[in-house]
């Protein structure tokens, strides 16, 4: 990523760390050490050891929804509630965008049945309401996510692993060790996995991600 830069260049990057990608700085980080640069990296130290530190208290796993806590001697991960309110949010909007799909849909047909003579752009305008159908569609998922993480909890109690998620809509438990639990990898996308059962997946290619689904697979089985 650095590798053209001059050593001038470089020092400018620095100034600008904050504005990098967490991936970026540590890139940045390494490309100094490696040029035997002498410059005040505590700054861009500091936002590393941050962001570090926030992975490994799994600040970030509300990107995918979630949230971890201890209790007693339970390690459990639930649904966050605004996660749960953009899932309802999203199908609300999405069942609303669709019934105006729908509406332009008729009236498109509608137009071609009677015969009206339209302009070019009312004709577009009709076919964009139209199109609405499948966008409204689109936001269903989030009633998917609903139905599959309301009532969800992962927890890991001494050596035993509990998940409880919606399959085929009806909640159920399964237990399991903490050695049946892993991380698949599938293109770019990385699935926690209990046995056969994806848990929830995240970006592959988003070091943060990777690096908290990672983190949580560790705690998870104890390591």
């Amino acid at each position: 990523m650095y590798k053209d830069k001059t050593d001038k260049e470089l020092l400018e990057v620095l100034d600008q760390n904050s504005q990098l990608t967490f991936e970026s700085q540590l890139i940045l980080k390494e490309e100094i050490k490696e040029r035997g640069i002498i410059a005040d990296t505590s700054e861009l130290d500091a936002a590393i050891k941050d962001k570090i530190s926030r992975i490994k208290n799994f600040e970030y796993l509300k990107d995918f929804g979630f949230k971890a806590e201890t209790t007693d001697n339970k390690f459990l991960i639930t649904r966050t509630m605004n996660a749960t309110l953009t899932d309802v949010f999203a199908f609300i909007l999405g069942l609303v965008i669709f019934f105006v799909g729908v509406n332009g849909v008729v009236n498109l047909v509608m137009t071609f049945i009677n015969g009206d003579e339209v302009d070019v752009f009312t004709l577009a305008v009709k076919f964009a309401m139209a199109g609405l159908i499948f966008v409204g569609i689109r936001f269903f998922s989030g009633l998917k996510r609903l139905f599959d993480y309301t009532g969800f909890e992962l927890a890991r109690t001494g050596e035993d692993i509990t998940l409880k998620k919606r399959f085929d809509i009806k909640l159920e438990e399964i237990k399991a060790k903490a050695s049946d639990l892993f991380l698949d990898r599938e293109e770019d996308e990385l699935e926690l996995k209990l046995g056969n059962e994806v848990i929830f997946t995240s970006n592959a290619e988003n070091l943060v991600q990777r690096m908290t689904l990672e983190e949580l697979t560790k705690r998870l089985k104890g390591n």
